[in-house]
């Protein structure tokens, strides 16, 4: 199958070291070897870059790693076809406008249920017939993204829904397309603009494969330490070329590197990144939202979105009894990572708390940041 690459970062990044790894992966460590691509985030805009041929022997990749595209937020993608044609039409990442967003989409996996394009019978992702986005290829993976930007589409008509209430539809959203069919493998990167970063697993192994297939993630933070690519004779001593406010988080299929700190998803786990930090829980997201960090638009006005009624899920009261402790559980990480948050960006806590409960709901300009020395991850 595929492999994906995220990085999601506190300060404007080049991502080269990375990229010099996973590279390696396409077509001459392993065989993804039909198709290579990114999508690199600067401001409102995105770089979009794809080859149909190996990332290992691509110029695009090579003309990439050594050009000094610094993100905060960026993926990149090596096909293993699959399903469809080895073709530009189905090189990942997949880009998209939702109002005024740039989102862009990579997917390691199969979804049986998406095989045919025109699949119509998911009640979240079917709501409306009125279809505004479709695949241009023949991919599973293409039509999993298209289904999913039809149903923000329709669950969510008249503005942007806060980073929270997001991450509860998109769990809602990725249950309901790993239910439809036994087989179906679902690893992804949704990038929703400059600065927020989804990714969600549901593992697996092909039929006659041994190979597994999922997520895995790690923050590099202060102190920093030394990694050395697995794919490549490649060595970085991070603690000389980084400093105390740099932070980047790096997701994968499989770890690039042999430092310690690599975490695999869980099964069904959603996280959304932001400034190099994972929040895990719907709870967890309203530290971000509150900073003003939530999803940004120049085509809608600063009030938030809540959800459709008819489309809350019917949970069995049990499940929401486990619910509840699992959310008791999280509180500490999210008081956590609320701390990790704040410290670097102190100023703007000290502003944000001279709002009143009135304006803090009006505040959804991105806090600015100040100039950080650039991190070569």
């Amino acid at each position: 199958m595929c492999q994906l690459l995220g990085m999601n970062c506190a300060a404007p990044t080049d991502f080269s070291f990375s990229l010099k790894g996973f590279c390696q992966r396409g077509g001459k460590t392993d065989k993804h070897s039909h198709g290579f691509g990114l999508a690199i985030y600067e401001g409102r805009g995105v770089r979009c870059f794809h080859d149909t041929l190996p990332a290992c022997q691509s110029p695009i990749a090579d003309l990439v790693q050594k050009y000094p595209i610094k993100t905060y937020n960026m993926m990149a993608h090596i096909r293993y076809a699959t399903q469809g044609a080895v073709s530009l039409e189905n090189v990942h990442p997949f880009v998209r406008v939702w109002k005024g967003i740039t989102m862009s989409f990579c997917h390691n996996g199969d979804c049986p249920s998406f095989a045919n394009v025109h699949t119509d019978h998911f009640p979240a992702l079917g709501m409306t017939r009125d279809r505004l986005y479709h695949p241009v290829g023949d991919t599973d993976s293409e039509a999993v993204f298209c289904a999913i930007l039809n149903a923000l589409h329709a669950e969510f008509p008249d503005g942007l829904p806060s980073l929270p209430v997001l991450h509860e539809f998109l769990s809602d959203v990725c249950q309901e397309i790993v239910r439809g069919a036994q087989d179906t493998i679902f690893n992804f990167l949704l990038g929703c603009g400059p600065h927020t970063l989804f990714a969600y697993s549901w593992p697996g192994r092909r039929p006659g494969s041994d190979v597994w297939n999922g997520l895995h993630y790690i923050v590099r933070e202060p102190p920093f330490s030394t990694a050395k690519l697995l794919d490549v004779d490649y060595t970085i001593d991070f603690s000389t070329v980084a400093t105390e406010q740099d932070r980047v988080a790096v997701i994968t299929t499989k770890p690039l590197t042999q430092e310690e700190g690599w975490r695999e998803f869980g099964k069904g786990e959603l996280i959304m990144f932001d400034q190099g930090l994972p929040y895990r829980t719907s709870k967890c997201c309203e530290i971000v939202e509150n900073l003003g960090r939530g999803l940004s638009s120049k085509c809608f006005g600063p009030l938030k979105c809540g959800r459709s009624p008819r489309l809350l899920p019917q949970t069995p009261r049990t499940a929401v009894l486990v619910e509840k402790r699992e959310e008791s559980k999280e509180e500490s990480k999210c008081e956590e990572e609320e701390l990790r948050t704040t410290e670097p960006i102190s100023v703007a806590s000290a502003i944000f708390s001279s709002f009143n409960e009135k304006n803090q709901r009006a505040l959804t300009s991105p806090v600015t940041i100040p100039a950080m020395e650039v991190l070569k991850i």
